[in-house]
């Protein structure tokens, strides 16, 4: 079965994966050694199915929606990006489906931490 891989920072991590635990998503920590260079912090994997799109969904906006200025960047197999501010939980989860990876973002300070490494 596929993995989805969730890319985190320092200010997106507890906030995020405090969400996946609390919709029931298992997750597990990647080394971001393991792939090489990393522009996140932090790596999670998630099982790719369908029965998980859903929740995910609702962890994704329940994370935008907690505090302003917070991004989620999901790219898809084909290479295509999809920011998910806006859309809804069930744009999302269509998206989810197809994804590859997802980025959290607490704009503001995970940016500039982000242009640091570059």
């Amino acid at each position: 079965m596929e993995s989805l891989r969730i890319h985190l920072f320092k200010d997106s991590l507890d906030p995020f994966v405090e969400l996946l635990d609390a919709h029931g998503i298992a997750h597990r920590y990647q080394d971001p050694r393991a792939g090489g260079p990393m522009a996140s912090g932090h790596v999670f994997e998630v099982l790719q199915s369908a029965a998980m799109w859903g929740a995910l969904a609702a962890v994704i906006v329940a994370f935008i929606n907690r505090r302003r200025g917070r991004k989620v960047i999901i790219t898809t197999k084909d290479g295509m990006v999809v920011h998910a501010e806006g859309l809804s939980t069930k744009e999302i989860e269509k998206v989810i489906g197809e994804a590859k990876s997802l980025t959290a973002i607490e704009s503001g300070k995970d940016v500039h931490e982000s242009e640091s490494e570059g």
